[in-house]
C-alpha cells in the first residue's frame, strides 16, 4: 500500500470518528458539524430540535446509518486494498520466479558439443591468484572444478601458460604488490595443482615471474626486474615424479640452464579419442638457443613425423588490442642474456617443423578487457600447413592488476575426433558455483567463443 493510499484511508477513518463523536454530544456544536454539510448531512445548530418534522432520535439514526455505510465502504476499500497488495506480490514473485528460471536457462553447464570430442583446458597466467592470499582459494577452486568435470568433458590434458607466481624470491611482501612471500606463492600453487596430481596430466611452463631475485615495483608496472637469473623453485614445488600420470606421458626433457632436467624444457605424448598421436613441448620463458635445437630435433624426430605438435610457451604473441603481432625482443634480464622472444621462437622452431600445429601462450593481459587478454592468428608454416597461434591471460580480469587474479576464467579447447576442428570456449567456474551469478559463466564475445580448423 503506498503513501496516498494510507492518507485516503487515514482520512475515512478520521471522518467516521467524528461523525460518532458529534452524534453522543448532547449539544450539536456548530464547529464539530460544519463537516456534515460537506458529507451530504444537514446542517444542525445548537437550538435545533427537529427537522421537517422529524425527531432528534431519527436524526441520530439517520447520522448512523450514514456512518454505517461509511465503514462499509471502508471494508471494501481493506478487501480492495488487501487484494491489490496481494496481487502486486504475486506478481513481483512471480516476476522474480520467471527471472530466476530466465537465469536457469541461461546457462547451460559446460558438456562436449560432439559426440566422441575431448577437451583440452587452458588455465591462463596464476600469478595474480598466489600472490594475494584472499585470491588463493579461486586457483583451487578452478583446478577442484577440472578434477570434478575430467570425465564429463573427457579431459585428456590441462596447459598452465606459465607465471605460475609473481615474485620468485620475494622475500617481504608489502601488502600492497603483493601479501605473500615467494615461497608462499610457490606453496598455495602447488596446492591447487595438488587437486589435479593422479587424476589428469598438467603441462606448465615457466614465466618471467617464475624466474630470478626479488621483484620491487617500478613506476606503473610490477615485474621489471623478474628474470634477471634463471634460479626459481619450479623444480622443488614440481620435480618429475610428483604427479603419478607423468610418468606414462613424458617422453623426454632437456637440462635447464643448470644442467638439471626438470620439466621447465620437457616434451609429452598424448593420445586423441580417434587414436591420434599428440606431442606436445613445453619450454622456459626466454629460451636459450639450445634449447629451440633441442626442441626442433625432438619435433623432427622419425617417431614424431605425424604427430600433431603443439608447443607451450610463457611469452609469444600479443592480444587483439595489440595488434596480435609476436613478441620480437624483451627487455627482462634473461632477454637480454640471449633468450628468444616470441618471434624468434616462430622463426627458429614453429615455423621450419612440419608437424607443430598449435602454439599456446600467456604472458600478456589488460585490466578488466577480456579483448586484450585472448589472442589468436593463424600462418602457414615451411610445410605449407596452418599453425594456430592462441594467447590467454587473464590475470588482470576481476578488478585490474590488484583484484581477484582473473575472474576464474578458463578456456576450453574441445577437439573433434578426427582434430579437424577445435571449438575453443571461455568458461569460469568462479560464477558458475552460484546461482546468482552462473548467467555470467560463459564469455560468448567472438575472441572468447570460435572454432578454427586443422587441415
Amino acid at each position: 500500500m503506498d503513501f496516498v493510499e494510507r492518507g485516503w484511508r487515514n482520512a475515512v477513518v478520521f471522518r467516521a470518528i467524528l461523525l460518532i463523536k458529534s452524534v453522543k454530544n448532547a449539544t450539536f456544536a456548530p464547529c464539530r458539524l460544519k463537516f456534515l454539510e460537506k458529507s451530504g448531512i444537514i446542517f444542525l445548530n445548537r437550538e435545533t430540535r427537529s427537522i421537517d418534522g422529524r425527531s432528534r432520535r431519527e436524526i441520530l439514526d439517520w447520522v448512523f446509518r450514514k456512518v454505517l455505510i461509511m465503514l462499509k465502504s471502508l471494508r471494501n476499500f481493506f478487501f480492495v486494498a488487501l487484494a491489490s497488495a496481494s496481487f502486486v506480490g504475486a506478481a513481483s514473485t512471480s516476476f522474480v520466479v520467471a527471472q530466476n528460471a530466465e537465469q536457469k536457462a541461461a546457462y547451460v553447464a559446460p558438456a562436449l558439443q560432439e559426440k566422441d570430442a575431448w577437451t583440452m583446458v587452458v588455465i591462463p597466467d596464476p600469478q595474480a591468484y598466489s600472490r594475494y592470499g584472499r585470491n588463493q582459494g579461486i586457483f583451487e577452486l578452478m583446478t577442484a572444478w577440472i578434477a570434478e568435470n575430467k570425465d564429463a568433458l573427457a579431459i585428456r590434458q590441462v596447459l598452465c601458460v606459465g607465471d605460475l607466481v609473481e615474485s620468485n624470491g620475494l622475500q617481504k611482501a608489502d601488502g600492497k604488490f603483493a601479501n605473500q612471500t615467494g615461497r608462499q606463492m610457490w606453496t598455495s600453487c602447488s596446492r591447487a595443482f595438488e587437486r589435479l596430481d593422479g587424476v589428469v596430466p598438467y603441462v606448465l611452463c615457466t614465466g618471467n615471474h617464475d624466474y630470478g631475485p626479488d621483484i620491487f615495483p617500478e613506476g606503473t608496472h610490477y615485474g621489471v626486474r623478474s628474470s634477471e637469473t634463471r634460479d626459481s623453485l619450479f623444480g622443488e614445488f614440481f620435480p618429475m615424479e610428483r604427479n603419478p600420470l607423468w610418468k606414462d606421458v613424458v617422453v623426454e626433457c632437456f637440462p635447464n640452464a643448470f644442467g638439471k632436467k626438470t620439466l621447465e624444457n620437457a616434451a609429452y605424448e598424448f593420445e586423441g579419442t580417434g587414436g591420434q598421436k599428440i606431442l606436445v613441448v613445453s619450454l622456459e620463458f626466454a629460451p636459450r638457443p639450445e634449447t629451440l635445437e633441442w626442441a626442433k630435433a625432438l619435433f623432427a624426430r622419425p617417431e614424431y613425423a605425424n604427430h600433431f605438435g603443439i608447443v607451450l610457451t610463457h611469452s609469444y604473441l600479443r592480444p587483439y588490442t595489440a595488434g596480435l603481432e609476436r613478441d620480437v625482443k624483451e627487455g627482462y634480464g634473461l632477454s637480454k642474456a640471449g633468450g628468444a622472444a616470441g618471434e624468434t621462437i616462430w622463426q627458429k622452431l614453429a615455423q621450419p617443423s612440419s608437424n607443430i600445429r598449435l602454439v599456446i601462450c600467456g604472458h600478456h593481459s589488460t585490466a578488466d578487457n577480456m579483448e586484450g587478454c585472448c589472442g589468436f592468428r593463424v600462418d602457414k608454416n615451411a610445410a605449407g600447413k596452418t599453425v594456430s597461434q592462441l594467447l590467454f591471460d587473464t590475470q588482470a580480469m576481476g578488478g585490474g592488476w590488484e583484484g581477484n587474479g582473473g575472474d576464474g576464467w578458463l578456456q576450453l579447447l574441445e577437439f573433434s575426433k578426427d582434430m579437424k576442428t577445435v571449438k575453443v570456449r571461455t568458461f569460469s567456474p568462479l560464477f558458475a558455483i552460484s546461482p546468482s551469478t552462473r548467467a555470467n559463466a560463459w564469455n560468448r564475445e567472438k575472441y572468447c567463443e570460435f572454432e578454427f580448423s586443422i587441415e
